[in-house]
C-alpha cells in the first residue's frame, strides 16, 4: 500500500513522521511524496496554538473530499500527532469519513490497525501516553542518501505545566530515555554517514536517567568518533545549569548556537504564565552562555498579548530582545488552547493589539538578525555540506552558528555530502549567505 505523510509543527513531528515512515515501510508500505497516488494518508498534527489546530483539521478535511467526491473511494485517512491525542474519538465528529487516530505514543500499534481497517471499514482511536519502554523511543535505522543530519529523541513529555501550554496534555509526563539507547543509535546513525545529531526533547535539558546527567550526556555524545556536531532543541532556561551552559566552551561538537525559549521579558508576565524564571535569571543563563561561547547564537520564542499583558509589560520584552541580541525569534499571539489553566483567564488583550505587539517584535528581531547576518561578511566559516544550492554548480551547507551557505564548487553534491568546507563569506542575503570556497 503507498502511503503519504502531511507533516505539521516541531522537530518532534518532523522526527516521528519519519519514525511513521520506517514502521509502515518495514511492514510493507511504501511511500509517496504526491497525495493523489496514496491508498493511505495520515496528517501528522501540531495543537500548540490554535492555527495549525485547524491546518491539520483542515488538511484532514481536504484528503476526506476525495473520498466524498469518488476520486478514491478506498483511501484511508488517519490522523496523527498532537491534535490526535487532544481530541481523540472526537475527530470522528468533526470528519467522520476520517478513519482512525493515533497519537504520537501508539505509533507501533500503526500496521495493525491499517490491517483491521482494510479487513473491516471501522474507525480506530488509540491513545494514550506509555511508560518510556525502550521500544517506545524507536530508532532510526535508515538515512536518505546525502543525509548527514539526523534528530535523535532522549526524552519525551513535560512536567512544568506553564499556564499556556498544551504539551502535557498531548505528549504526556516526562520519560527519559536510557542513555546507552541514545549512545547505541547515534553511532549506528554516525556509521550510516550522519555528521550532525540534534538531540530531541520537549524539556531536553532536564534529562536524567540514575548518574547520568544532561551535562554528562553531552560530555560522553561529544567523544564518539565520526561524529562533527551536536545540537539540542529545546531546552528550558530553569535547566541551563552552569555545566550545561559550561559545555558550549568545552566540547568539540557542540555548535555555537542555541534556541532558548524566554516567552516574555516581564517578571510580571513570566509570573502569569508560570514559567517559574524571572528576568533576570533568564539574562544569567544568556551572560553565562556567552562567557562559555562569546559568537554563539541566540534564538527564542515569545508570545505577545498574553492575559493581562500590559504596554509595560511588553516594552519590558522589547527591551529584552534588544539585551539578549537575539539574531531570530518564533514569535506568537497568544491563543487560549483546551485543557490549560490560560484558558481559564481573561483573554483581555484585543487582537488589534496583539497584531501591531507581534509587528513590533518582527521589526526589531529582523533589524537584529541583518545586523548578525551583516557582521559575517568576509569571514570565513566552516559550512557542513547537505545539499545542493540555489543555482547550478551551488552547493549548501550550515554554520556551526545554524546559518545557511551557497557556495559554488567543483564537487557535486554525491562527493561533498558530509564534508566540512572553509567557505569566505562574499554576501548576504535575506535568508541565506552566499560565498567562496576557501
Amino acid at each position: 500500500m503507498k502511503f503519504y505523510i502531511k507533516t505539521f509543527g516541531c522537530q518532534m513531528n518532523v522526527h516521528d513522521s519519519r519514525r511513521i515512515e520506517e514502521i509502515l515501510t518495514r511492514a510493507g508500505h511504501q511511500l509517496t511524496a504526491d497525495s493523489k497516488d496514496a491508498e493511505l494518508a495520515l496528517v501528522n498534527s501540531c495543537t500548540i496554538r490554535e492555527k495549525p489546530w485547524h491546518k491539520a483539521i483542515s488538511e484532514t478535511g481536504r484528503l476526506r473530499k476525495r473520498k466524498l467526491k469518488g476520486q478514491n473511494e478506498d483511501l484511508i485517512v488517519g490522523l496523527v500527532g498532537c491534535v490526535a491525542q487532544q481530541e481523540g474519538e472526537n475527530v470522528f465528529e468533526l470528519l467522520s469519513h476520517v478513519d482512525f487516530v493515533v497519537s504520537p505514543d501508539n505509533y507501533t500499534h500503526l500496521p495493525q490497525i491499517i490491517e483491521d481497517i482494510q479487513r473491516e471499514r471501522k474507525h480506530v482511536s488509540v491513545t494514550g501516553f506509555t511508560e518510556g519502554r525502550p521500544e517506545d523511543f524507536l530508532s532510526i535505522q535508515s538515512v536518505s542518501p546525502y543525509e548527514v543530519s539526523a534528530f535523535v529523541t532522549i526524552m519525551k513529555g513535560c512536567q512544568e505545566r506553564c499556564r499556556y501550554c498544551i504539551v502535557p496534555t498531548v505528549r504526556g509526563p516526562e520519560r527519559h530515555r536510557a542513555p546507552e539507547h541514545i549512545f547505541e543509535e547515534i553511532h549506528h546513525l554516525v556509521s550510516l554517514g550522519v555528521k550532525e545529531i540534534t538531540l530531541l526533547g520537549q524539556k531536553v535539558n532536564a534529562y536524567q536517567v540514575g548518574d547520568v546527567t544532561f551535562a554528562s550526556l553531552l560530555a560522553r555524545i561529544d567523544q564518539i568518533d565520526g561524529l562533527e556536531r551536536l545540537r539540542f532543541t529545546s531546552p528550558h532556561p530553569r535547566h541551563m545549569t552552569p555545566d550545561v551552559t559550561s559545555a558550549f566552551g568545552q566540547l568539540r561538537t557542540l555548535c555555537e548556537s542555541i534556541h532558548l525559549p524566554v516567552q516574555a521579558g516581564s517578571n510580571v508576565t513570566l509570573k502569569r504564565m508560570g514559567r517559574r524564571y524571572t528576568r533576570e535569571e533568564y539574562l544569567d543563563v544568556v551572560s553565562r552562555l556567552r562567557k562559555a561561547s562569546p559568537k554563539i547564537s541566540i534564538s527564542t520564542d515569545l508570545i505577545v498579548g498574553f492575559p493581562g499583558e500590559t504596554e509595560a509589560d511588553f516594552k519590558e520584552t522589547l527591551s529584552l530582545i534588544r539585551e539578549v541580541g537575539f539574531t531570530a525569534a518564533f514569535s506568537f499571539k497568544f491563543s487560549p488552547r483546551p485543557f490549560t489553566q490560560a484558558q481559564k483567564m481573561d483573554d483581555d488583550v484585543s487582537e488589534a493589539e496583539k497584531s501591531s505587539r507581534l509587528a513590533r517584535i518582527h521589526e526589531l528581531v529582523n533589524a537584529q538578525e541583518s545586523a548578525f547576518r551583516a557582521g559575517l561578511r568576509n569571514t570565513v566559516m566552516e559550512v557542513l555540506v547537505e545539499g545542493k544550492g540555489r543555482m547550478p554548480k551551488q552547493l549548501s551547507g550550515r554554520t556551526r552558528n545554524y546559518q545557511i551557505v551557497n557556495f559554488v564548487s567543483p564537487e557535486t553534491i554525491e562527493q561533498a555530502a558530509g564534508k566540512l568546507v572553509n567557505v569566505k563569506i562574499t554576501q548576504v542575503n535575506p535568508n541565506s549567505l552566499e560565498g567562496e570556497l576557501v
